[in-house]
This record gives C-alpha cells, sequence and structure tokens, in this order.
C-alpha cells in the first residue's frame, strides 16, 4: 500500500472513531478523509473508485491490524514454554491490550452493526469479518495455549476443551478492554492477569489426575452456602433463638447426656413439647449454642488473606478460637460433634457451622492449585473440624497448636498437591 494510499485508509479510521453512535451509520465525509491524510480529493478516487471499496480497505486494514495483534499475543502466550509463569505471561497481554485502542474500539463499533454489509458492494456483513477474526485469533494460539499447558503439567479438565479456554479468555480481555475504554478506574492493572489465573486453573487439572464422576459436578457441589444459611430453617424464628440462647449456660461444664429437656424448657420458660417441636433432640440444642460464637469466628475467617497469612494460617487461627470456645463449652462442643456426625445430610445441622468457615479456604487452596482435584472441599473442612473436636473431647489438656498441627498435618498430607505440600 502505498504511503498515500495508507494515509487516506488511516484517516478513515480516525474519523470513524470520531463520530457520535448516531452518526456511525452515515459516510464519513470524503473531504473531511482527504484533509485529515493531507491529500487532495482527486487523489482519493485515483485510489479508490468509490465508497464501497474504500470501505473495503479500511476493513482490510483492519484485519492487517489484528493479524499483527494476534502475532504480539502469541509473543506473550509463549512465554509459558520460555520459563515465564504464566500469569507473567497473562500480565504481558494485558499491556498489549491495552496498547491497541484504536482497533479495539473499531472492533466493537463493528459489533454493533454486526448484521449490516460491510458496504454497497461487500456480500459480508460486519460481523462475519468479526467471526473470521475471532476464528483466526483461535486458530493461531491454540497450539500456544497447549504448549503453556503442558509447561505447567495441567490438562482440560471435562467437560472444557483448550477451544473453550481460548474462547474464555479472548473474551475476558475484550470484555475488560471495552470496560477500561469506557470506565478507565473500574479496571484495575491486575485483573486480566488474576482472571486468567483463576480460570486456567480453575478448568484444568494435573496431568492425569482424575476425579470421581462427573468433574464439573465435583466442583459445583463445592458451591457451599455461607455460614448464616446452614442453620437449620427455624434457626430464624425468635423461639428457636430464645431457648438456644437461654440453654447455653447448662452446657458450659455438663455433657449432653447429663442435660435434660425439662431443664431446657425450665431455662427457657417453654414446654418440654416446644423445645422438642423446635430442636428435635438436647444435643441439637447444645450444637445450637454456636450460634452466638458465629460472627466472632466469621470475621475471623473472612479476614482478608495477606502474602503473611495465606488460607492455612486463616483455617489455624479460626480453630484456634473454636478450640478456645469449646473448653469453655464443652457440652455444646459435644453436641456439635454429635449432630455433624451422625446427622450428615438430614436433621437439623445437615452442614454443621463450623466447616463452613473453613470451606472458603479450602477452596482457596484449589485455585492456588495446592488441592488435589479429588479432595472434596466440603468433606475435608467437616473432616478438619471433627477430628479437632473430637481430639479436644478426647485430651482436654492437650496443647491448642497441637492439636491444630497434629489435625492439618494429618489431613492435609494426603490432600495436598505435590507442588502445595
Amino acid at each position: 500500500m502505498s504511503d498515500r494510499r495508507a494515509a487516506l485508509v488511516d484517516a478513515g479510521l480516525d474519523l470513524v472513531l470520531e463520530q457520535r453512535f448516531q452518526d456511525l451509520l452515515a459516510s464519513v465525509d470524503t473531504r473531511s478523509i482527504t484533509g485529515k491524510a493531507g491529500v487532495t480529493t482527486g487523489s482519493f478516487f485515483h485510489h479508490f473508485r468509490n465508497r464501497g471499496q474504500f470501505t473495503d480497505a479500511v476493513i482490510e486494514r483492519l484485519e492487517q491490524l489484528w493479524a499483527e495483534s494476534t502475532q504480539r499475543s502469541l509473543s506473550a502466550i509463549d512465554g509459558f514454554t520460555e520459563g515465564v509463569e504464566f500469569r507473567a505471561a497473562a500480565a504481558l497481554e494485558w499491556q498489549r491490550l491495552e496498547s491497541e485502542q484504536r482497533s479495539s474500539t473499531l472492533q466493537h463499533l463493528l459489533l454493533a452493526v454486526a448484521g449490516q454489509p460491510i458496504s454497497e458492494d461487500a456480500d459480508r456483513t460486519a460481523g462475519d469479518v468479526l467471526a473470521a477474526r475471532y476464528r483466526a485469533l483461535q486458530a493461531s494460539v491454540l497450539p500456544a495455549y497447549r504448549r503453556g499447558l503442558a509447561s505447567i503439567g495441567r490438562e482440560m479438565m471435562p467437560p472444557f476443551t483448550d477451544g473453550d479456554l481460548a474462547v474464555a479468555l479472548t473474551a475476558i480481555g475484550a470484555g475488560l478492554k471495552a470496560r477500561r475504554i469506557a470506565d478507565p478506574d473500574a479496571v484495575r492493572p491486575e485483573l486480566y492477569a488474576d482472571l486468567v489465573s483463576a480460570l486456567v486453573i480453575g478448568v484444568t487439572r494435573p496431568v492425569g489426575e482424575q476425579v470421581e464422576g462427573s468433574e464439573l459436578s465435583s466442583l459445583e457441589r463445592q458451591l457451599v452456602s455461607p455460614p448464616s444459611s446452614v442453620l437449620p430453617p427455624k434457626a430464624g424464628s425468635g423461639t428457636w433463638r430464645h431457648i438456644a440462647e437461654a440453654a447455653a449456660p447448662l452446657f458450659s461444664d455438663r455433657r449432653v447426656g447429663e442435660v435434660k429437656v425439662a431443664e431446657v424448657a425450665a431455662a427457657a420458660g417453654v414446654s418440654a413439647s416446644t423445645v422438642y417441636h423446635q430442636f428435635g433432640t438436647v444435643s441439637a440444642v447444645a450444637a445450637a449454642g454456636w450460634i452466638r460464637y458465629l460472627p466472632e469466628l466469621e470475621a475471623i475467617s473472612t479476614e482478608p488473606l495477606t502474602a503473611q497469612e495465606g488460607p492455612i494460617v486463616r483455617m489455624e487461627q479460626v480453630l484456634t478460637r473454636f478450640i478456645e470456645v469449646a473448653r469453655a463449652n464443652r457440652g455444646a462442643l459435644e453436641g456439635l460433634v454429635i449432630e455433624s456426625v451422625n446427622r450428615t445430610g438430614e436433621g437439623p445441622f445437615p452442614v454443621a457451622p463450623i466447616p463452613s468457615l473453613l470451606i472458603p479456604h479450602v477452596r482457596e487452596l484449589r485455585t492456588r492449585g495446592l488441592l488435589r482435584r479429588r479432595v472434596d472441599s466440603v468433606s475435608l473442612a467437616r473432616s478438619i473440624t471433627q477430628l479437632v473436636a473430637m481430639r479436644v473431647l478426647a485430651v482436654p489438656d492437650e496443647p491448642d497448636e497441637r492439636v491444630i498441627d497434629d489435625t492439618l498435618g494429618m489431613l492435609l498430607e494426603g490432600a495436598l498437591a505435590r507442588e502445595g505440600r
């Protein structure tokens, strides 16, 4: 393409970007194009027979820019196989995406008129142009994605394919670029790299590692409710909470079997039948006493993680406070163990509230690629809580640190992936 012809095409691209949205379907004035390019109107028609041919040339130039952009993407993705950690490669890719605002904006303008022909003489629509762009990009980057995954010892987890990964990553990049253009402060510089890391870890698994059943179903089972929703439905009633709070002192230094329903009823000022109706068993009443401590424990659990305090440290902090409370409320601890062990999936406490405080941190280990795929997050969190509780009940004077270290050491030893140990 000659210098003047290229100047005309680039002037057309620039002027399209300067139009208001309602002007997008109107023709850009030829004189404006030649003026911006610094050539005469005669020069314009020397290079282009008509405006339709000019529009086709603009699209051709845009496709050329996209091809050059794809090559730069490949350079970033190839960082996988050159010893660059994939999150760092994603950060480099985001820098490239940010630097190509003109072609990105034009891409979105084409999307706005995807169903319209490119020009009066063209058979292709704007959507056809974009579809060809996406397919070419995917065909180019797929081999690099495959090499990248192989270099970090991971493979796609069914039902996802490497094509799905390529589609998702390009869509994330395009979406964040659009938001960045319209609302720069909303997209922090590290967001793209963080999302790429999370997505790659989420839809891949260590090579050769299997889980029972559908991998996607296994992940879905880990999407558990927050702590407040694992309480029984009646926990929202005033009567349930009144009985739980009134009966709590009965279990501070007495075992569940030593407390009678009549005592619970007397402490709460209700009938024994009301206690049975609300809880069913004395152990459920004892376990309900933990509702007083959930806000404090949840505050510890939800404290943001830092470089110094990762998910395992946060679990240790939750368990430390859990043990302190448990030692002062032996009956409540016993009730919690009974309910969480004997009523799994049924009854007032289908999932005990304490394990639910650990589950987000177990899932964080998985997000970081430190947990084996076949390990169920809910089961692991429940096992940690139950073993800690049983140790406290069995050996009341055992130091807190030893209880926690032994429990986490034993259960996490088999759960952590090799690189997480």
